[in-house]
């Protein structure tokens, strides 16, 4: 054999050796490689899955489900924005009223809401309270016939005190005064026509006694007056007054498509509500009352909910009933 080819064949096995040595050096190296890419990647994918969850908002049980697709598709509301919970201003003062009506009447008179609608609840409340010692005596005459007399009678004496030095015919003016402030956007004096009915206000207001057809003219301008600031007070998100609107639409006192009315204040309720008792009641009136509406009330009535809840969104506020 000779020296060239003795060295063709030994170099064969030397590369051999060669690439088993390379192959054992890099390909652990390699998966070493690979199984960390591969660690990274699943963290990486854990990671974001965790945070998708996080990022989901939770929300309240559905209750939009009457509502068209197209309606859905076209509404500008964002669901997501929260509402800015107004709770109302304390109306009553320490000490006595008098002390405190020079001063909100001069505030009221430069135009300011809170002061009209401070006066207006102050003097709705000393109305009923006795004038004078001879009224107070009579009411607390009358108090021993209650079974809770003792209680009845502080409270007149409470109220006495309290309103002594305010006059009648300023007891009286209660109603100007709320209807000032509810003309100047206050949602606490608008919904504070809730509680006020007709005939309180007739009461209140007119002393004399009247012909049977101002009576009625007067009465029915009262109530229209009281619809349109409830319904000012529930588009800027007062539970109240969409309680109260319920009842009224409901019980058909006020104008046309009054169960599709009541129908749309009822879910209102529940969209805005953050009381879990007050949407379970209001859940409650509705499931009653979806089987009673034809297809033309429900579409009246989905139209009423999507405009109003849009305009509550855009108002951006929520006045709870406490």
């Amino acid at each position: 054999m000779s020296g060239h080819a003795f060295v063709r064949q030994g170099i064969k096995p030397f590369l051999i050796v060669v690439l088993l040595f390379v192959i054992y050096i890099f390909f652990p190296r390699e998966a070493a490689i690979f199984v960390t890419n591969s660690e990274s990647s699943n963290d990486t994918k854990a990671t974001q899955h965790v945070e998708a969850q996080v990022s989901i908002p939770a929300t309240k049980p559905d209750t939009n489900l009457l509502v068209d697709k197209s309606a859905e598709q076209g509404s500008e509301i964002n669901h997501s924005r929260e509402l800015i919970i107004k709770n109302a201003p304390k109306w009553r003062f320490d000490g006595v009223l008098i002390d405190y009506f020079t001063e909100l009447k001069q505030r009221a008179e430069q135009g300011d809401a809170e002061a009209n609608y401070l006066i207006a609840q102050n003097l709705k409340y000393c109305f009923n309270a006795p004038l004078d010692e001879q009224a107070l005596e009579a009411t607390l005459a009358e108090s021993y016939e209650f079974s809770d007399a003792g209680d009845t009678q502080n409270r007149a004496l409470e109220k006495y005190e309290y309103c002594q030095g305010v006059d009648l015919a300023t007891r009286r003016s209660f109603y100007r005064y709320l209807v000032m402030a509810a003309e100047k956007g206050s949602a606490f004096a608008q919904q504070t026509f809730a509680a006020l009915t007709p005939e309180f206000y007739m009461k209140s207001q007119f002393p004399e006694k009247l012909s049977r057809a101002e009576f009625i003219k007067n009465r029915d301008s009262f109530k229209e007056r009281k619809t349109v600031f409830l319904e000012q007070a529930a588009k800027q998100g007062s539970e109240q007054a969409l309680m109260s609107l319920a009842s009224m639409y409901y019980s058909e006192q006020v104008g046309e498509h009054s169960a599709a009315k009541a129908y749309a204040m009822n879910r209102l309720i529940m969209e805005i509500t953050q009381n879990n008792d007050v949407y379970n009641r209001y859940a409650w009136f509705e499931q009653r009352q979806y089987p009673t509406l034809s297809d033309e009330e429900l579409s009246i009535a989905n139209n009423l909910f999507d405009q109003w809840l849009l305009q509550i969104k855009l108002n951006g506020t929520l006045y709870p009933k406490h």
